[in-house]
């Protein structure tokens, strides 16, 4: 017995899962299918050599794809593992039963994930193969090319290797990673057969892959979310966690408001006419088709003007606390019947075995789940009818100030959580606790260094709170405060990530009442605008609000690189239309726009970004398949490139960018320092892209968007201030693949441009 401890935490350490056993054997069964005795000794001088010099193996997972053969996979994360000091004589050492890199190196608090220049890369399990040749989703062994690959840190400096940031790995409803068909289980389609067949199955293959990550330098967080799909195991087995109706008593009640309208509207229109329209409105209450000539149209537009506050009437009254234990008490004793066993017999997603009988069933009685709205809805969405054929409920949703705002909806088929009643504001505590100890286990299960929480905007405004009280589908900020609170509580590094796109700049409600870390940031939904100035002003703006926090722990914010943007519709202004120039740019932006030591932020990018893969990743997180990737390793060279040099300088770590000058035809200078540094760096850049999206007024006055070219600048200077001058210049060649520091003639007091395209950037260091 260890001094100190108690005859309990003796005895209840003794029960303690031994990872060390479990992954060590989980891992022996893999380096046996994959065996590295048919390597030659050259290429593994080669791999061996790359990864002792870097960290990592630096290629692309592209060109890790199609050149690394899965032996030398192995081969190279035992390589990688060695460096970090968790392989030894062929075994896994894990320490105090702890795999986490954030707990290995000592960190007490989340400031690990808030390093300047430390990175953060989103992947999605299922999107790591080559979609280019096989669109199934990826093997084990493919997860384990992206650990290989993964970026390391600068310890020296506080910088921990790439975060992973995995995207939800459940199974999903509707070909969606955020409608989870349960959110227990393991999405089959990730399982990879042949390691099932050695006795690893789902949910240990991605425990394993977490551990593995963790044991190589890296960090793991993982996306989570308040509301489950429609009809997903989580909500069949708890019925309890959602807000039901029934659209058999709604399409009744409003059929008989239809004949108190029809009376009222017969004073306005012919009464024959309104017979009809009457007739056929109750007919697409239930299928949804409206097959109406011009004429009797305005009959029927004013039949649902007449019947939308009935129809607000009758979901307020379903959705009342006492309605809902009916709804939910039906709900469950249907799911038991068609497991046929008693209803408190089901306790998790594992017992709901008929879950397509279940919904038949459910729907059948017209039990459906209540929808959460648009990002701008407040209080309960409001049936309207059926859809065409009856295949499913639709809803109108409304704002604060009653609006219809359904045209920003853009799905009925998640269920939120039912954190609280509504029609007086009080905590659903029961629930609550339901999804904190949820959240408990998830992280338990899988070892997470930190969440990211989805759907957390709009949290404090007026859509969702009225007085302090909660009048929305989202979660509470009550909720949120109690969950971070307990999940650091648990694990004190624990790292906590909010969806906020900074709306309003609600710092001081994310960070210091609900204990958020880090903020989503507002890079993708203004992309277009992020010029090195407006990041430099977003730096400011953290440093203004951290400036004011009296506790240690400050605020960051991410700075979120993505070349694949150009496919989302809300953030398609230029982005579809960027070349390898522009991108690089973007990148490098990110990395040499530091904000000091009050705005350290770091950067998040997404998996096939490093190759320039233009597109697919949106089609990945609709269904499981592989990522579609571009075999640019040209691109790539430059890009980790960019990343080593900035993740090794002191001043791009703590320093701070100002602006020298800059000017309109998209010329910029800006110069990077730090207190009682004798050296700094100037950046010289031409900051447009060589074409844009931007709105124009046409020859009819209406504005459209039009594409813009820019052109190069030229013959510009840039005075080196006070007493320092030029030292050298960070040249990127492309043999060594790498930047190159070329030094410059003694006394030189300008720096002369001759030309610059469109992104092109150049980077010079001064000393006095």
């Amino acid at each position: 017995m260890v001094k100190g401890d108690s005859m309990f935490d003796f005895l209840f350490k003794k029960q303690e899962t031994d990872k060390s056993e479990i992954f060590n054997s989980q891992y022996s069964k893999i380096k046996d299918l994959y065996s590295d005795k048919d390597i030659k000794s050259e290429r593994k001088q080669e791999l061996s050599a790359l990864i002792e010099r870097y960290g990592y193996l630096p290629y692309s997972q592209a060109r890790a794809l199609e050149e690394l053969t899965d032996a030398e996979v192995i081969f190279c994360l035992d390589k990688k593992l060695e460096v970090n000091n968790t392989l030894k004589e062929n075994k896994l050492i894990i320490k105090d039963n702890k795999t986490s890199a954030v707990a290995r190196f000592g960190y007490t608090d989340a400031d690990w994930i808030k390093q300047e220049q430390h990175d953060i890369k989103l992947i999605n399990l299922a999107a790591l193969g080559d979609g280019a040749k096989d669109s199934a989703p990826a093997k084990f062994i493919d997860w384990l090319r992206q650990i290989v690959i993964l970026p390391s840190g600068n310890l020296e400096k506080n910088i921990l290797s790439t975060t992973v940031y995995l995207i939800p790995f459940h199974p999903r409803d509707f070909g969606n990673a955020y409608l989870t068909a349960g959110s227990e289980e393991v999405s089959n389609k990730l399982t990879d057969k042949t390691l099932l067949d050695k006795g690893i199955d789902g949910k240990s293959q991605i425990q394993l892959f977490i551990a593995l990550a963790q044991l190589a330098g890296h960090p793991v967080i993982y996306d989570v979310f308040p509301q489950n799909g429609r009809f997903s195991k989580t909500v069949l087995a708890h019925p309890e966690i959602a807000r039901w109706i029934d659209v058999k008593f709604l399409t009744d009640e409003i059929s008989k408001a239809l004949d108190f309208v029809a009376i009222k509207l017969s004073k306005e229109f012919d009464e024959d006419d309104v017979t009809i329209v009457r007739n056929i409105y109750r007919t697409t209450l239930k299928s949804g088709s409206v097959d109406l000539t011009a004429e009797f149209m305005p009959i029927y537009n004013r039949f649902t003007e007449e019947l939308e506050e009935k129809r607000k009437e009758l979901s307020d009254y379903m959705t009342k606390r006492e309605q809902q234990m009916k709804l939910q008490k039906r709900v469950a004793n249907i799911v038991s019947n068609v497991e046929q066993v008693k209803p408190n017999k089901i306790k998790n997603d594992k017992d709901i075995l008929h879950r397509g009988e279940i919904i038949n069933a459910l729907i059948d009685e017209g039990l459906w789940t209540l929808p959460d709205g648009a990002w701008c809805s407040s209080g309960i969405p409001v049936f309207e009818k059926m859809s065409e054929g009856g295949a499913y409920p639709i809803f109108k949703h409304y704002n604060s100030k009653g609006h219809d705002v359904s045209e920003f909806a853009e799905s009925d088929c998640q269920t939120p959580l039912y954190f609280v009643y509504l029609e007086n504001g009080e905590y659903n505590i029961p629930v609550m606790n339901f999804y904190v100890e949820y959240l408990k286990q998830l992280q338990k299960d899988y070892n997470f260094d930190g969440f990211r929480i989805s759907h957390t905007d709009f949290i404090v405004d007026e859509m969702s709170e009225k007085d302090l009280k909660p009048i929305s589908y989202r979660a509470p900020r009550m909720l949120l405060t109690r969950i971070n609170e307990v999940m650091k509580q648990i694990v004190p590094y624990f790292a906590s990530m909010a969806e906020y796109r900074l709306w309003n700049s609600y710092f001081k409600e994310y960070h210091q009442e609900m204990h958020f870390d880090i903020l989503w940031g507002n890079d993708t939904k203004t992309d277009y605008e992020k010029i090195p100035a407006e990041v430099i002003n977003n730096n400011r703006e953290l440093q203004d609000y951290n400036s004011t926090v009296i506790q240690n722990s400050l605020l960051s914010i991410l700075k979120t690189y993505n070349n694949q943007d150009g496919e989302f519709r809300t953030v398609n202004r230029y982005l579809g239309l960027m070349d390898e120039d522009e991108a690089l740019f973007k990148w490098f932006k990110f990395r040499f726009l530091p904000g000091g030591k009050l705005a350290q932020r770091p950067v998040m990018y997404v998996d096939g970004d490093e190759s320039f893969s233009k597109d697919g990743i949106e089609a990945t997180i609709q269904e499981e398949v592989s990522l579609i990737r571009n075999d640019n390793e040209n691109f790539y060279n430059k890009f980790d490139a960019i990343r080593r040099l900035s993740v090794n300088n002191e001043l791009t770590i703590n320093g701070e960018a100002q602006i020298i000058t800059q000017n309109k035809n998209g010329f910029i200078s800006w110069m990077i320092s730090k207190e009682a540094v004798k050296e700094c760096i100037i950046v010289a850049a031409n900051y447009l892209p060589s074409n844009e999206k931007i709105l124009k007024q046409n020859t009819e006055g209406i504005m459209e968007y039009t594409i813009k070219t820019n052109n190069a600048v030229e013959n510009k200077k840039i005075e080196i201030p006070g007493d320092f001058e030029l030292a050298s210049e960070y040249v990127y060649e492309e043999d060594k693949k790498d930047f190159v520091e070329h030094y410059s003639a003694p006394n030189v007091k300008t720096i002369e441009i001759e030309k610059l395209e469109p992104s092109e950037f150049r980077i010079f260091k001064i000393k006095r």
